[in-house]
């Protein structure tokens, strides 16, 4: 090399100063690869050409807009849903279902308490000659 020449690599940086020159080495140097941007979703996992990744994720979001709109169409009515036991038929208003299901729950288990004290003892079905 001349002496006379700038230790840059490219002329047109001959006027900027060597600390902004590292700074910009620094930079590029900690540059993220492409997989680590497209593992953050920065950049597109495609092998489409730039020019056309735009019209790619078109495509696809208009094909995913197609796949739910058929799944709505097709999804059960809820009535196909209680008669599934996916729902419970009920008319009280969603806020107070729970609540419902708790006092069901709750007249269940009383109803279970009240037979159970109602059923006969062991010596009383051998009595009857229920059991032996």
């Amino acid at each position: 090399m001349d002496s006379n020449t700038s230790t840059s690599a490219h002329p047109q940086h001959e006027h900027l100063p060597q600390q902004v020159i590292d700074n910009l080495a620094k930079k590029i140097e900690r540059r993220p690869t492409r997989e680590e941007l497209e593992d953050h979703h920065v950049l597109l996992k495609t092998n489409v050409a730039p020019a056309l990744q735009a019209k790619q994720v078109e495509l696809e979001r208009n094909r995913l807009e197609d796949r739910l709109e058929h799944m709505l169409e097709n999804r059960p009515t809820r009535e196909e849903l209680v008669d599934h036991n996916v729902l419970k038929s009920t008319t009280v208003p969603p806020a107070l279902q729970a609540k419902q299901v708790e006092l069901e729950r709750n007249r269940l288990h009383d109803t279970l308490d009240v037979k159970l004290e109602r059923r006969p003892t062991r010596e009383q079905l051998v009595e009857e000659h229920i059991i032996e």
